[in-house]
């Protein structure tokens, strides 16, 4: 995502739009501009909604979780400047959904992967196990080490379309581990152990492969 657009959008009377325009306004119209870091913003404010807080188990807060595993400080920018709006955001799952989307199309990792998640779990969207797998898989390959992190999951556990696979979810955990993942050395380390040395081994020569590939 654009540092530039926080830039801008602590200048508001400067913005592109009309004077009064808030930071919400600004989202609306570049996000019909085509930018994906507003595309994705307001996907995440109309799959809850917002009122002003960052509730537990929504898209913010996955977003902020996510976000933390980088170092990333633009969530809080982000919430702390929608805090001060006026306007609140009543929830519209498919304007969240058009959102996600357009901005995952376009590359935004974070969107790829809470689209992705919102169709693994059918939080609000008919459930797609093999599209949400997709997203998220388009994710991990960019070298998005949440993504990779989180299909070390989806493996380590199965689904209808993902038989439980030990290699490939230790294996994705190293590679999300070498990506910059805290929470992916754990598991590393973890699964390591328990898995022993002839698993890890695949694993290790597996990463290589999935390095290699993306």
């Amino acid at each position: 995502m654009k540092v530039m657009l926080l830039s801008l959008a602590l200048l508001a009377p400067l913005l592109p739009v009309p004077a009064e325009a808030s930071f919400f306004n600004y989202l609306q119209v570049s996000a019909g501009q085509g930018e994906a870091e507003s595309q994705f913003i307001l996907g995440v404010a109309y799959c809850d909604g917002w009122d002003g807080t960052i509730r537990a188990g929504s898209s913010a807060a996955k977003w902020r979780e996510l976000a933390s595993e980088l170092g990333d400080l633009r969530p809080l920018l982000v919430t702390g400047l929608l805090r001060n709006e006026k306007a609140r955001v009543e929830q519209d799952r498919a304007a969240a959904v058009k959102w996600l989307g357009l901005a995952a199309e376009r590359g935004d990792n974070y969107a790829r992967v809470i689209l992705g998640d919102m169709l693994l779990e059918g939080d609000g969207v008919p459930a797609d196990w093999r599209r949400g797998k997709e997203w998220i898989l388009q994710s991990a390959r960019a070298g998005f080490a949440p993504a990779q992190f989180r299909l070390g999951v989806i493996y380590t556990v199965g689904d209808r379309t993902t038989p439980q696979d030990d290699v490939e979810a230790l294996a994705w955990f190293i590679v999300a581990a070498e990506s910059g993942s805290k929470a992916a050395r754990e598991y590393r380390d973890e699964r390591t152990r328990e898995l022993g040395r002839e698993v890890a081994r695949q694993a290790i020569r597996r990463s290589r492969a999935l390095l290699a590939k993306g």
